[in-house]
């Protein structure tokens, strides 16, 4: 704090420098601000706008889901959608052997590994080992031996080519939802699928995990993006190996 007072007084009180000097400062210092007032804006204001329903139709944004009911009283609600060229039988195996001590979650390893040192690989096959996935599992988000432990979205309810719905509320008292992960999986056609996310927060979130929230919203998206265009690369590729259904 002694090494930040000089900075202090120097906004507070320009007045106790040198004319010169104080003119000078105030342009870069009113600068800098209108930099960092720009830069939140974009971030938190028209970025969750333009990613939160990336990809998807008015429809689909406005159309319940399985697992709305879990956060009935959502104050906020982002919903993503990708088509895939695969069929929902075909993309349903790539998507509950997610977690990163699994497969991945198919997003920005620089990110996941670099930043965070989480030690992802991103799986390109699907794993039979992980197609076992459970009601009260869950989908990691942090490995074992990580800060805090093996941490993630526990699973809630799940129907295998349809739907995965995941209880995301840390800090929360036992069996209150505040916040949801939906994979919703709808035939698109005889050999593609609409994949739709939809997460939504309620407002008995724990304060603190809604400043958090905020701050991290924009990451948060971007990094969803990222995994649902992960899903239909892997996916899809198989997709078009896999010959259509007979009528």
């Amino acid at each position: 704090m002694g090494r930040m007072m000089p900075y202090v007084m120097a906004i507070s009180a320009p007045s106790l420098r040198a004319p010169h000097a104080a003119a000078g400062f105030g342009p870069r210092f009113t600068g800098f601000l209108g930099l960092a007032a720009a830069a939140g804006f974009l971030t938190h204001a028209v970025l969750p706008r333009m990613l939160g329903t990336w990809g998807a139709t008015d429809t689909e944004k406005a159309m319940p889901l399985p697992g709305d009911d879990l956060v009935p009283d959502a104050d906020e609600v982002q919903t993503m959608a990708v088509t895939i060229p695969a069929r929902p039988e075909d993309v349903w195996p790539w998507l509950v052997q997610m977690g990163v001590d699994r497969a991945g979650l198919y997003s920005y390893t620089w990110v996941e590994n670099g930043l965070l040192h989480l030690g992802v690989t991103n799986a390109d096959r699907i794993h039979p080992e992980w197609q076992d996935l459970k009601v009260g599992d869950i989908i990691a988000f942090t490995p074992d031996g990580y800060p805090g432990g093996r941490h993630g979205p526990r699973v809630v309810h799940l129907e295998p080519g349809r739907h995965l719905v995941l209880d995301s509320s840390p800090g929360a008292p036992p069996g209150t939802v505040t916040g949801t992960w939906q994979f919703v999986l709808r035939a698109a056609g005889d050999s593609a699928t609409r994949l739709l996310l939809r997460t939504r927060y309620g407002s008995r979130r724990p304060t603190s995990l809604r400043v958090t929230d905020f701050i991290l919203r924009p990451a948060y998206l971007v990094m969803d993006r990222a995994m649902l265009l992960g899903l239909r690369k892997r996916a899809g590729v198989q997709g078009q190996a896999t010959p259509p259904s007979a009528p």
